[in-house]
């Protein structure tokens, strides 16, 4: 695949596959936790830990590529297109799927249970909307609503070469202090996190930071790879260690909080030199992935769901062979990847350069 041109920045293949790597990891920590359903309510479970070790809290890659594809390529295009654009595509298909999925009860903890009468629907359409509750991952988009009303914000910082830097330092470290909020936690209340707010403003910071001056910080991260390297090999051994010894809270603060975002800080930047080495010869299966990953984020869930109805009673039986629910958890990944394209596809068929504001491609 050509990289370079004369309309488009070299760098835009490689962002654009990390975003594929992205979506990759997100759907796969539900597809195998969810196939692995009775193993990931046990922490301590091989499956369970791989699962978590690998993939949990890979929405901080997606913070990350926002950030770093602002400072990239959004910014000169002005705060009045990225705005409008962030209304158009964001927003339009969040208010899409919001309707859609309200018309099952998210206060039943199971896939599809439709609301007992319309009233119902019209009760819990502002509450889905507000809290990001339609679909329990949806949590995440009034956190990143949040994150671009800051954007000006950390903009301003980065153009103050002296304290404005160390601000944004100091935003990006604050995760680490600052736990994220488990699913689980937003699930029974209704709030929105201002911790989970604060926690992902540090990866997409990042995201900004880093493409500030890009080809300067990645030759940086080429010259301590080796280094990054063994700081995530130690960032993924001490989640180990704490998750075997039930090592966590320390009153507000949550030590697996903090080392699950510095470990996939650490990978995401060793990941992005990695696309960054290939070139032109980006893989070509994760291209079109990731230019279909916001709408797969919104549709993943409902395929697994669906797909659990026919794949369950094998994955679920974990007793017969003790890895066949990650293999199916694998094959949930791959098919409700592919199901959510054939979703986007039919949409660009039917509504063309439209179906973006319906459902995010």
């Amino acid at each position: 695949m050509r990289t370079a041109s004369t309309s488009k920045p070299a760098f835009l293949s490689y962002m654009h596959s990390f975003r594929g790597f992205a979506i990759v990891n997100i759907v796969a920590i539900h597809a195998i936790g969810f196939s692995a359903w009775e193993a990931s309510n046990n922490p301590k479970d091989l499956i369970s830990i791989a699962n978590e070790l690998l993939f949990h809290n890979s929405t901080i890659y997606f913070a990350l590529i926002s950030g770093l594809l602002y400072t990239a390529i959004l910014k000169k295009k002005g705060y009045q297109q990225f705005f409008s654009s962030k209304f158009k595509y964001v927003l339009l298909p969040y208010i899409f799927f919001t309707l859609l999925y309200t018309v099952f009860d998210n206060k039943v903890y199971d896939f599809f249970v439709y609301q007992t009468s319309f009233n119902n629907y019209l009760n819990d359409l502002p509450r889905n909307f507000i809290y990001g509750k339609a679909m329990f991952v949806f949590w995440y988009i009034p956190v990143l609503l949040f994150l671009y009303l800051v954007t000006p914000f950390l903009d301003y910082l980065m153009q103050i070469k002296r304290w404005g830097n160390w601000l944004m330092v100091i935003i990006i470290f604050t995760p680490l202090v600052v736990r994220r909020e488990e699913v689980r936690e937003l699930y029974t209340s209704d709030f929105l996190s201002f911790h989970n707010m604060v926690h992902f403003t540090g990866a997409y910071a990042a995201g900004m930071y880093l493409a500030d001056n890009l080809e300067t910080k990645i030759a940086l991260i080429h010259k301590n790879k080796y280094l990054l390297l063994v700081m995530a090999v130690i960032a993924s051994s001490a989640i180990l260690y704490a998750t075997l010894n039930d090592y966590d809270k320390v009153g507000v603060f949550s030590i697996l909080s903090a080392l699950y975002y510095f470990q996939k800080i650490v990978i995401s930047m060793l990941v992005l030199l990695f696309f960054k080495s290939l070139g032109e010869k980006q893989p070509k299966w994760l291209q079109p992935i990731a230019k279909d990953a916001f709408a797969i984020y919104f549709l993943h869930v409902f395929f697994i769901g669906v797909l659990l109805g026919y794949f369950g009673p094998i994955t679920f039986f974990i007793k017969i062979v003790k890895f066949n629910a990650l293999l199916g958890g694998v094959l949930i990944l791959v098919i409700s990847i592919l199901m959510s394209m054939l979703v986007v596809w039919l949409f660009r068929l039917l509504f063309g350069k439209y179906s973006r504001m319906i459902i995010g491609s």
